[in-house]
């Protein structure tokens, strides 16, 4: 019988007649992509916590309950949903690891290049018919 790690997802059969251990590891693969997470607090929370380190977690936890707190004084929720929806597009990009690193390539030549022209970005019309947010 074989036992299996979690975390690494190394197997450990049974001992060789020397007594060593045989250890071997799954065929590699590409990793997993999720499905698109629903655009609400529990949801994005629950993606960042499965795929983001921990620093993620609690920006977007600081983040959300600066806006609830917001909201709550102003007596108007639209900072907790425009914190929701800045959220989502971060969540939405951690669930698929490659579309994630494709997201910190474009932030960073917008850093170094400034944005792309005008006729080259997507309207907000466009970016709700993709995304459905």
């Amino acid at each position: 019988m074989a036992a299996v790690c979690r975390r690494t997802r190394l197997c450990w059969a049974k001992r060789r007649p020397t007594g060593e251990l045989l250890i071997t590891a799954p065929h590699a693969r590409q990793p997993e992509v999720l499905p698109r997470p629903a655009c609400t607090p529990t949801a994005i929370r629950a993606v960042l916590a499965a795929n983001a380190d921990g620093d993620i977690l609690q920006r977007y936890d600081e983040d959300l309950d600066a806006a609830f707190e917001q909201a709550r004084e102003q007596g108007d929720v639209t900072p907790l949903v425009q914190t929701v929806k800045r959220w989502w597009f971060e969540a939405d990009a951690w669930r698929d690891p490659q579309a994630h690193r494709e997201l910190l390539a474009r932030i960073d030549t917008y850093q170094d290049e400034g944005p792309p022209p005008a006729e080259q970005r997507m309207s907000r019309e466009e970016i709700r018919a993709q995304f459905g947010v």
